[in-house]
């Protein structure tokens, strides 16, 4: 440490400037308060002891000369004995410790070992809040509004739409889009743009919570409220409090689900299982669905005032085929990632590869690209991603499935009246089932779901197991 000691008493400078020598300490000495800023100006100094009382300039103007030219820089103010209000004017002035004339050793000692002790803490905060600006930013470039990819009228809207619910707190949003659209990206882009950043960001599939662990996963249980209870458990709700919590897929929940989950969002507190104690939340509720909302209203799949609850703002996002033109800029953008991530020397794609990706329908929308150009980055040896690289003629198309990119085209605009998501959605099931010949695993794997929810669906539509 760099150490500035101000005495106009040559033999307490002397001696006393030994023992912080002894100490381990750079040692600067000064017979006037006009020397000692003069070596402040040149020299690294991080705490200055400085006497009180003292011809010329003072140790009030030295504290203050201090605190402007070096504002990092601690003070220890060396008071006459018993000047209990000159110590006190000293610590409201900005010094940070105080000993009394005669210099007494082990006070001194006691007062450097605060100051150090208190100077490492405060560089230790600066490190922290200095990682903590960096991660925050990382987070902003990679899930902030940054994030959402493309040039497009859609993904200009996209934008729009986030940047309009960012700069509200507490509006509640929901996200449509089919699946693959990147519908949890928006999510976290409102998230990470919004004054609730500092908080926490909680996803949730709800297609993948049973309902027999609903009450606890979302509103968390004490020790003891049921048999496997061994410890208590902070629920969803609880976990993203000062947060977003993002429902993903919140279509799937059973209507009993329902009715829970809207008691909660109009009193905004939970009651965790085996409590009698009601816990306020403040979070801000982010929903999704690839699903007809509405007509899951009308045929009473869905609680009509549930959703009219979650839908503050609808914000759609367009399936890739509808913006084809983003396609490069974000296999672009992915390939940019991922050979950072892998440590490929990959420049770019050949102009076969690029011309495959622009033609090719992406039924999967965003998360097939996204996942066609991993598995590219991985298998590429070379400085060009070849088409052969993608490997997008070996991976299963659902391009000739009823409602998929190449058929819909087809439709007149007078027969789309006929065509429904969920006719769609019970097609896909089927088609993914029969090409896996009944393994619901591999058949949720390619529809880009999870087990439970495969079996949702094939309980909605009624598809036996084959």
């Amino acid at each position: 440490m760099g150490v500035l000691l101000i005495d106009d008493e040559p033999d307490v400078l002397h001696s006393v400037g030994a023992y912080l020598k002894d100490l381990g300490h750079r040692v600067h000495l000064a017979e006037s308060g006009s020397q000692g800023l003069e070596i402040l100006r040149r020299e690294a100094i991080d705490i200055v002891v400085t006497d009180f009382k003292m011809p010329g300039m003072d140790g009030f103007e030295v504290l203050h000369e201090v605190k402007v030219c070096s504002p990092e820089t601690e003070v220890i103010m060396i008071t006459a004995y018993g000047d209990i209000d000159g110590a006190v004017k000293a610590m409201r002035e900005g010094a940070f410790d105080f000993f009394s004339k005669p210099v007494k050793l082990r006070e001194l000692t006691a007062s450097m070992r605060r100051t150090v002790r208190f100077q490492a803490l405060r560089r230790e905060k600066e490190r922290y809040k200095e990682r903590l600006q960096r991660i925050e930013g990382e987070a902003r470039q990679r899930f902030g509004l940054a994030a959402i990819i493309g040039q497009s009228d859609a993904m200009d809207d996209v934008r729009r739409l986030i940047e309009q619910v960012c700069g509200t707190n507490d509006t509640t949003v929901l996200i449509t889009g089919e699946t693959g659209t990147g519908k949890e990206l928006v999510a976290r882009a409102i998230h990470h743009g919004s004054a609730r950043c500092h908080g926490p960001f909680v996803a949730v599939d709800c297609s993948a919570v049973p309902q027999t662990l609903f009450e606890s996963s979302f509103y968390g249980h004490e020790k003891g409220a049921f048999t496997d209870a061994r410890d208590a458990h902070t629920g969803y709700f609880e976990q993203a409090d000062g947060g977003t919590l993002f429902l993903d897929e919140i279509g799937d929940l059973d209507l009993n689900m329902q009715t829970r989950l809207l008691r909660t969002l109009e009193q905004r507190s939970v009651r965790r299982l085996g409590s009698t104690t009601e816990t306020p939340v403040d979070i801000r509720i982010v929903s999704a669905t690839n699903r007809d909302l509405p007509r899951g209203v009308a045929s009473g799949e869905f609680r009509r005032d549930l959703f009219f609850r979650l839908n503050t703002l609808i914000l759609p996002i367009a399936p890739l085929r509808e913006h084809a033109g983003d396609i490069e800029s974000i296999a672009i953008h992915y390939l940019e990632r991922y050979r950072h991530e892998l440590h490929k020397s990959i420049s770019g794609f050949s102009a076969e590869a690029m011309e495959a990706l622009r033609t090719h329908p992406f039924t999967g929308n965003v998360r097939e690209l996204k996942n066609t150009v991993e598995r590219a980055v991985i298998i590429c040896q070379a400085e060009l991603i070849s088409k052969a690289d993608l490997q997008i003629d070996s991976v299963m198309d659902l391009g000739g499935l009823p409602g998929s990119a190449e058929q819909a085209a087809t439709f007149e605009p007078g027969s789309i009246r006929d065509l429904h998501l969920s006719d769609i959605e019970k097609a896909l099931v089927q088609e993914a089932l029969s090409r896996s010949k009944g393994n619901q695993v591999r058949a949720a794997g390619m529809l880009g779901i999870s087990r439970d929810a495969l079996r949702r669906r094939m309980e909605r539509y009624d598809i036996q197991d084959t």
